[in-house]
């Protein structure tokens, strides 16, 4: 390595070891103190020390110390406590995971980024606003349909990631676009010195949810320089329903003044059985409903039939108020139910490369990343199509070439429910190169430069087993009737399910590519001498393009899906042209009560070709070592997001839904939900409102171009670093305050609805969007016609509290003990819709304590490490929640001052490991949630839920106890 450039060499890996493993910086940036060797350097010696990059900063520098906040989590420590990629490293961190985070559980629900995509949400501000980086260098987001534009982790194999370090603060100054909340920018392995080769697996005790990984890595040294090459097969086996009991079958769970059980008989064809019981339902189905009169035909348990139907009557559900007993008779579980996905099925593989080369006048750095993602998303839905026929009571429901044909029911038209397979694959490839040139400006060895560019592309596939409209017989699409008989029970009941989608299912597929291009150069260096010491400067350009390219299949673009909303094309670009610029003044050094004060600030202009005009960002920060146990540091700031692709450009939608499937106020006497009862109730809907005979609701949605406006933000942040010279402990509280302005959303049909009438407030600004005719309308009373879906600037969110960090390392006789602590407490979680909490439907805008939002979150690992082994306990706690709009007395069918669980509760969860190592290999065992700790359970009506379970509070564990276990080999 003799021609390396000698005065702007890389950071030894020693240094970059030693700043990851002293705490004071893991967690606060706060080493008080160089390695033994660099004490003994004289003062004109010390300019020749090596300078990096910290996160935070653009600033070249010899110290680890910034201005903000900054927490590292080491990649060794997480695969101690068992957890298997950057996802569960990043959401169960302290300043994640007081907040919903969006991971391969959520395959049943439309997320942003696609089925499987797993992304990180700092403080629940949206993981749109958290930034993440690899190597400071900014990859582009990946996944599938319109709705992509959040980095997605599963891209990262864990076999690279070396340590991540979190900004904690808004950074927009220093970033750009989306650093409102944040960056985490993952540092990779720099080094490998001899070929190795990992096996990795973990397996619930309980079955479901295994994981089973394969990774290997090997580096080359040359004379000038190294390259490294590293590839990783990992697998995550689907967590099905029947894989755990608090999810197979969900329950009203209600109880009375004497703490007895209330919840309805299962009087269905299925009382009784093993599948009976689950009163809130896994599926609902096997049920004719008379759309004309509103009647619901389900089978009978005796076999007797009353109606058209053979072996089915009017159904009849008991009341406490009226029968003295209440029932229910509807089939709500089949033998299928338990093969639904909670947790989807992931296959990853991945690809890595890196080489870094110095030569006389510069450095050279490159960067490849090639990925797969296979997502398997397996669950079952309702199919109710509207048949009409001959001797419909409507004649417009009459078929004009089936002139002949009539539906089984007294009104002649009819809704069967059926269940159908709801089936989706995605695969997601994934391509990222980056390259860097640095070195040193030939009249000056303190201004150094660096170019950086690179490039992303994300191409998806989405494919969907949908029900082709035109196939169904649903009057709605069709002039001709069905010709398979839905009455029969094998439709109905499922038996022949597979029958029915060999007749109307097909496989669709959507296309999304999303290309990301990065320019940026950086001249960094000091710009004169104080007394206190130099003036340190940055200036930069960068130059960042976007497209994105979602091509939906032809059956979704031609509105030919039963069930589901035309799409058409999302295409867009935009591109941003950005100056930058960071200077930092030492004001004071060596005086009593100042050991050292400097002052910080950067500032960024930036402007889209999307955006009017152009606009800038801003933060100020101060850090004061006031002796060497205490220092105070603090930032204030703006942020900016700049509106995503898919928000500007997402293709405009006309769909249609069936009233049954987006109006709650349908049979309201029957819901658990006291808001939707009351709010449905005040508008004169009665309480046995079936929306008989009334047609779908249309659904009108697209993206913002034109009208949307940036996200702004500020944030401020103030803390104490406390590291006494009398014992080996470091300590860190920091304050946190947080506000965005005009926040995009996009509120969606169900949300709407939703919004308006399950909402402690009525009516509220959700009502505003969609129209619902009035009860005196000639023919379709209280149906709703319209639905105004888009995506908009709403009001704010406000986050505000506390970090603590804390670690202790020390060496005694029998070995070095280490421990590290992170507490995030959170005292207010304000979000607004609109104007007012009220007008967004909430009793107050404070989320703080709702469930999936707990006040407190935390997390303490302690290792010792003796001789060969290495033994680690780590605990992580997760506050309990609440619905805080419900009363847990209320009136459950009838039956007064009936009590039901509105609280989450407190979880404490335990880890423990072992590591055994050698020169040539070395062997991790290890327990995950060693006291078999199960997720807290909730009534019916209180949240929404996975069985029992509420099903956004992704700080809990779904896997119960779990072993794992990891060997590496060297070679």
């Amino acid at each position: 390595m003799s021609n390396r450039n000698s005065k702007f060499r890389r950071v030894p890996l020693t240094a970059a070891v030693i700043a990851c493993l002293y705490t004071g910086a893991a967690f606060a940036q706060d080493t008080t103190a160089a390695p033994a060797e660099e004490d003994q350097q004289t003062e004109a010696d010390a300019v020749q020390l090596d300078k990096i990059t910290v996160t935070g900063s653009l600033l070249r520098r010899t110290e680890y110390e910034t201005t903000s906040p900054i927490q590292v989590i080491t990649a060794d420590t997480n695969i101690s406590m068992g957890q298997v990629n950057a996802a569960e490293f990043l959401q169960k961190s302290s300043v994640a995971a007081g907040s919903t985070q969006i991971n391969h559980q959520f395959g049943g629900f439309v997320v942003e980024g696609g089925t499987g995509v797993q992304t990180l949400s700092l403080r629940g501000m949206g993981a749109n606003r958290t930034l993440v980086l690899l190597d400071g260098q900014r990859p582009g987001p990946a996944g599938t349909r319109g709705q992509v534009g959040a980095f997605d982790l599963n891209v990262l194999p864990t076999s690279i990631i070396q340590r991540a370090e979190i900004v904690k603060d808004g950074s927009s100054s220093i970033y750009g676009s989306d650093a409102v909340a944040g960056v985490v920018n993952i540092i990779t392995r720099k080094n490998v010195d001899r070929p190795e080769l990992t096996f990795n697996m973990r397996a619930p005790l309980d079955g479901g949810g295994e994981v089973y990984s394969v990774s290997g890595a090997n580096g080359w040294d040359f004379d000038n320089g190294s390259v490294v090459l590293a590839g990783e097969w990992y697998v995550h086996e689907a967590l099905k329903l029947g894989d755990r009991d608090f999810l197979r079958c969900g329950q009203d769970m209600a109880w009375d003044e004497n703490g007895n059980r209330l919840d309805r008989e299962d009087r269905s064809i299925i009382g009784g059985t093993s599948l009976g019981g689950c009163s809130t339902g896994n599926l609902y189905a096997n049920t004719v409903i008379d759309a004309g009169y509103g009647t619901r035909y389900i089978p009978s348990p005796d076999g007797s039939t009353v109606g058209m139907i053979p072996g089915y009557r009017p159904r009849y559900s008991g009341r406490y108020d009226v029968d003295g007993a209440a029932w229910y008779e509807d089939q709500l579980n089949f033998p299928f139910s338990d093969q639904e996905n909670i947790i989807d099925r992931q296959e990853i593989m991945s690809v890595y490369a890196a080489t870094d080369f110095g030569f006389d006048a510069f450095n050279w750095k490159t960067q490849w990343l090639v990925n797969r993602r296979e997502t398997e998303n397996r669950g079952f839905r309702q199919f109710f199509p509207l048949i009409g026929g001959a001797t419909a009571v409507i004649p417009a429901y009459q078929y004009a070439n089936s002139p002949e044909f009539s539906a089984p029911v007294e009104s002649g038209i009819a809704q069967p429910v059926m269940p159908f397979r709801s089936d989706t694959d995605v695969t997601v490839d994934y391509f990222y190169g980056a390259t860097k040139l640095d070195g040193l400006f030939n009249s000056t060895d303190t201004w150094a430069w660096e170019v950086n560019a690179n490039y992303s592309r994300s191409e998806g596939e989405y494919s969907n087993l949908g029900i082709v409209a035109s196939r169904t017989g649903d009057w709605q699409y069709s002039d001709t009737a069905p010709t398979l008989d839905y009455f029969d029970p094998g439709f109905l009941s499922g038996e022949r399910m597979d029958e029915l989608v060999a007749a109307l299912g097909e496989w669709h597929t959507g296309e999304t590519v999303y290309d990301q291009a990065v320019l940026n150069a950086f001249a960094t260096g000091e710009l004169f001498q104080m007394p206190a010491g130099a003036v340190g400067a940055a200036i930069g350009v960068e130059y960042r393009r976007y497209s994105i390219d979602d091509q939906p299949s032809a059956l979704s673009t031609g509105g030919d899906l039963w069930g589901s909303s035309s799409a058409q094309q999302t295409k867009g670009d935009d591109s941003v042209r950005e100056i930058v610029g960071e200077i930092e003044v030492p004001l004071l050094s060596g005086v009593t009560g100042f050991e050292s004060l400097t002052v910080n600030g950067s500032a960024r202009v930036f402007e889209y070709d999307s955006i009017d005009g152009s606009d800038n960002v801003w933060k100020l920060g101060m850090n004061w070592q006031i002796n060497p146990t205490l220092r105070v540091r603090a930032t204030k700031g703006t942020s900016f997001r700049a509106p995503g692709l898919y928000e500007l450009y997402l293709g405009d939608q006309t769909g249609f839904q069936s009233q049954l499937a987006v109006d709650p106020c349908i049979l309201w006497g029957e819901s658990n939900n006291d808001f939707l009862r009351a709010n449905c109730a005040a508008i004169g809907i009665p309480d046995d409102y079936s929306a008989a005979g009334s047609s779908s609701a249309t659904v009108v949605s697209g993206g913002g171009a034109g009208v949307l406006e940036p996200e702004t933000s500020t944030a401020f942040t103030a803390g104490i670093v406390f590291t006494p010279s009398f014992a080996p402990v470091s300590v860190a509280v920091d304050y946190f305050d947080y506000e965005i302005r005009e926040q995009i959303a996009n509120l969606t049909a169900g949300a709407i609805i939703s919004g308006c009438y399950g909402s402690a407030v009525f009516p509220n600004n959700f009502c505003d969007l969609f129209d619902r005719n009035p009860g005196d309308h000639p023919t379709d009373p209280f149906k709703i016609e319209q639905i105004r879906s888009q995506y908009i600037n709403v009001n704010r969110q406000k986050v505000r509290g506390y970090d603590l960090t804390v670690n202790y390392d020390e060496d005694f006789s029998f070995g070095r003990l280490s421990v590290e602590g992170q507490v995030t407490y959170t005292i207010e979680d304000i979000e607004e819709l609109f104007d007012t909490a009220e007008a967004s439907g909430y009793s107050s805008a404070d989320l703080v304590g709702r469930i999936g939002r707990p006040e407190l979150v935390g997390a303490l690992t302690t290792s010792l490490e003796r001789n060969d082994l290495t033994y680690m306990w780590g605990v992580d706690y997760v506050g309990g929640t609440e619905n805080l709009d419900l009363d847990p007395t209320y009136t459950y069918f009838g039956y007064q001052n009936a009590y039901r669980d509105i609280w989450a509760e407190s979880r404490i969860y335990h880890s423990a490991s072992v590591r055994y190592d050698q020169g040539d290999w070395s062997l991790l065992v290890g327990v995950r949630n060693l006291f078999d700790k199960s997720p807290a359970e909730v009534s019916d009506g209180v949240a929404t839920r996975y069985g029992n379970i509420p099903a956004f509070a992704t700080q809990y564990d779904l896997y119960g106890r779990t072993a794992f276990a990891r060997v590496t080999f060297k070679f």
